[in-house]
């Protein structure tokens, strides 16, 4: 199953060449289910026993939008998801600190699922720290004097449940990185003849919570010594993470696992075992044999790469509190192992009096800092989000800092896989420092409908010669076709086109009946009792170049446009709206004819215009009903008498004081008697005018200067 998988992957990425420029996958190239939703995830698969258009099969492998647009029943279309097995929410300081607890993933390659991962930072968390201290040359006592009760008081402001362990290191016992004379064997440091001989590393007090006898046992510390300036720190440290029983570590859900080195030398790493003639390769496993370190002249140093994975499978945080002139090189380590292991360095002062400051001041920065990791997750794809104090939200990042004790913090984390191989894990898992989500994987690697048990072996569907599978027929030797419906060598024949090709060249013959080929473009379809159509060779819109104008205006039928419900026209670009005609509600002004959206005015007439309504050649409107505003209003004019009141009864003239814009059309006029008179007129919808006027007349009737100017012109008709 999994090596077809790699073959239409590996289709989908010629597919990425070939179909250059498309917006959508091509599904039309997979010709099963499993194929059709390996090679996209937008590609989904129609199972309907009769799926076809024209007497032509649909392509049952197609954009999930299509098969809903086809009325398919039946979509085989599977997403990723995930299943919440338990999530017990976070209860404060007590047992749950992490939700959810266990969660199923179903993945579908290309489409991802997401998780929400709550982290609760609890109030008076244990805490196990465990002291690890170079004791190469002197130890200045008074730096030491009280450390455990010093200790026990930084770090009881945080938590009052803890514990504290000690170990010593100096380096591998044997040249060149001791003195060899037997004198320097005995003491190595020149300046105690009670010194301790050389040694990689002493379990000196496993975790306790009594702070006497960690007094006790620090006070207790013999000075060692060694010849070059590295010391067998970090083979030390890998001990104490790998050591959990002998160290005494509590359960990783249940106490912070804190280890502070202090040591004023840089640290050997892999490869320098060589010189001492050590060179198998650190193991990074437990070698306490009792309370001493007994692979030192066995295995190598480890590098810092084996270091960082230790602390993580451990979940030990280490603090590196160091002399300045080695400050840089522990935060150069530190930032190697990573915000995962919550790594931190502290600068020690010469006399290392301000020991517990650094540790307090590094636990602090650790205790308010939650960071996420995942394992065993290799050929996902995971991406992070965190969700932090405030409401604060990072893409990318798994850490966040600055958390105050007794906040919850969340983190999304988006999972997916590009493509089904055999090496995909079974589960992996989110580890916080206060627990860990446990996530089963399962993965949509092939179809429902093609597993042997969903079979339907000798159907009535394909005529009893084949199984139906996926809604397709797979036909038993011998036999062909759709449906199963004729032998193989019957299959080829009676498919002659009036050409003389079979099937116009553009199909494949089956039991008798042609089956039309692909078109380049996924959106073409051949089709016909002998393919001699497509849905691609009807003309175009002019404007949008779109065949029949697109599909909201009309479908190719054979080289014709069926254009849809409002359009018309060989290329069903002429709209039947009548919007674009109609203006106040009055069709083409009463005076033309609409098509294809657009008013055609009657020739015999002198209007023009978009809605056929305006006339160049005609009288002004102003200049028309002078005279039956001029004898209505103010009795002067050429019309008199009887012929004002037969002449101009039908006139609808209002009186106003002041004409203003929203009357329409304004007009001015002189009298014989040099006096001017200004009215306004509007068209109604039913094509009639309102007219308004002013009552009185005079001089300054005027709304603007433009006006102003033309008094002096003796205007007839001012427009």
């Amino acid at each position: 199953m999994l090596k077809g998988a790699r073959v239409v992957f590996s289709q989908l990425l010629l597919c990425g060449f070939l179909c250059e420029g498309s917006t959508d996958p091509d599904c039309r190239q997979y010709k099963t289910c499993t194929e059709c939703i390996l090679g996209s995830p937008e590609c989904s698969w129609c199972e309907d026993r009769d799926y076809h258009y024209l007497d032509q099969p649909r392509r049952r492998c197609d954009l999930h939008s299509n098969h809903q647009q086809n009325k398919c029943r039946k979509i085989s279309n599977p997403g990723s998801g995930s299943t919440v097995h338990s999530n017990n929410e976070p209860d404060g300081d007590r047992d749950v600190k992490v939700s959810p607890q266990n969660v199923t993933l179903r993945l579908r390659p290309g489409i991802s699922t997401a998780i929400t991962v709550n982290v609760h930072t609890p109030r008076n968390f244990p805490v196990d720290l465990y002291y690890l201290t170079d004791v190469s040359r002197s130890i200045k006592k008074e730096s030491i004097k009280s450390l455990g009760h010093l200790l026990a008081d930084e770090i009881s402001n945080l938590t009052s449940r803890f514990r504290l362990g000690l170990g010593a290191f100096v380096d591998k016992p044997t040249a060149p990185y001791m003195d060899t004379d037997p004198v320097m064997v005995a003491a190595p440091d020149p300046n105690n003849g009670n010194s301790t001989p050389t040694f990689g590393y002493h379990n000196v007090l496993p975790l306790n919570k009594n702070t006497s006898y960690f007094q006790d046992a620090i006070e207790k510390l013999m000075a060692s010594g060694n010849v070059d300036n590295p010391e067998g720190g970090l083979e030390a440290l890998v001990q104490v993470a790998a050591c959990e029983k002998e160290i005494g570590w509590q359960s990783k859900e249940d106490a912070r696992r804190v280890v502070v080195l202090t040591t004023d030398a840089a640290y050997h790493s892999a490869g320098d075992g060589l010189l001492g003639g050590v060179v198998i390769p650190n193991d990074g496993l437990c070698h306490l044999d009792g309370e001493e370190y007994s692979a030192s002249l066995l295995m190598d140093y480890p590098s810092p790469g084996l270091v960082r994975d230790v602390l993580l499978e451990s979940q030990v945080v280490p603090i590196f509190a160091v002399a300045s002139k080695e400050k840089q090189v522990y935060e150069q380590l530190a930032n190697f192992l990573g915000n995962e292991t919550y790594a931190e360095t502290g600068e020690l002062l010469e006399d290392s009096s301000n020991i517990v400051r650094v540790i307090g001041e590094a636990y602090k920065k650790i205790a308010r800092t939650v960071t996420i990791r995942d394992t065993n997750s290799a050929g996902l794809i995971l991406r992070y989000t965190a969700v932090c104090p405030k409401g604060e939200i990072y893409e990318d990042t798994r850490t966040c800092t600055g958390v105050e004790l007794g906040d919850t913090v969340s983190f999304k984390i988006s999972v997916s896989m590009a493509n089904c191989t055999d090496d995909l894990p079974s589960n992996f898992s989110i580890k916080t420092p206060y627990g860990q989500v446990f996530l089963k994987l399962s993965y949509v690697c092939s179809c429902d409908c093609e597993a042997e048990e969903i079979l339907e072996p000798n159907s009535t569907i394909c005529n009893h010669r084949g199984s139906l599978k996926c809604g397709m027929c797979s036909c038993e030797d011998g036999w062909a076709g759709e449906y199963c419906s004729c032998t193989e060598e019957e299959e080829r024949k009676n498919c002659q086109s009036n050409n003389g090709d079979v099937c116009s060249g553009q199909g494949s013959c089956s039991c008798g009946k042609c089956y039309c080929e692909d078109t380049k473009d996924p959106k073409g379809l051949i089709y016909g009792e002998t393919c001699e159509c497509n849905n691609l060779n009807c003309p175009k819109d002019p404007e949008n170049e779109e065949i029949c104008g697109g599909s909201e205006r009309g479908d190719c039928d054979c080289g014709q446009c069926k254009c849809k419900e409002n359009w018309s026209g060989p290329s069903c670009s002429c709209s039947k709206d009548l919007d674009g005609c109609t203006k106040k509600g009055v069709l083409c002004g009463g005076r033309g004819t609409c098509k294809c959206g657009t008013c055609v005015c009657n020739a015999s007439l002198p209007y023009r215009g978009p809605f056929c309504d305006e006339c160049l050649s005609c009288i002004g409107n102003c200049e028309a009903n002078r005279p039956c505003v001029q004898c209505r209003m103010f009795g002067t004019g050429e019309l008199v008498g009887e012929d004002c009141k037969a002449k101009c009864k039908d006139f609808r003239i209002t009186a106003v004081d002041e004409l203003t814009s929203d009357m329409g059309k304004q007009c001015r006029f002189r009298d014989e008697d040099d006096c001017y008179f200004g009215f306004a007129y509007t068209v109604r919808a039913d094509g009639q005018l309102e007219i308004y006027t002013q009552r009185n007349k005079g001089w300054f009737l005027f709304l603007n200067s433009r006006l102003s100017k033309d008094i002096f012109k003796n205007p007839r008709d001012v427009k």
